[in-house]
């Protein structure tokens, strides 16, 4: 469970890099159909990315990890990648 926090906050760093002037709404799309979505609606999420079998398999494993994560924590979980977004070392 600690692996699916550390790689999701690692996905975000880079949506803060100095490169992204803001987070791509499909990213965000993304990371919310990853905490609060079904599987498939996460796999749908990502679809239009042509992921490659991998990177399907990746997603996958990463969705079951975070179903497993109590509902609270995943609320935190959004509540401080909200934080992070809005930040200005985001900016």
């Amino acid at each position: 469970m600690k692996l699916a926090i550390i790689v999701t906050l690692a996905i975000l760093a880079l949506c803060c890099s100095p490169a992204s002037a803001e987070i791509c709404q499909s990213f965000a799309d993304i990371i919310q159909g990853l905490f609060l979505g079904t599987p498939a609606s996460f796999e749908a999420a990502v679809e239009p990315f042509k992921p490659d079998a991998d990177m399907k398999a990746a997603a996958t494993q990463l969705k079951t990890l975070v179903d497993l994560l109590p509902k609270n924590t995943k609320d935190s979980i959004l509540k401080l990648m909200d934080k992070i977004a809005k930040s200005p070392l985001c900016a």
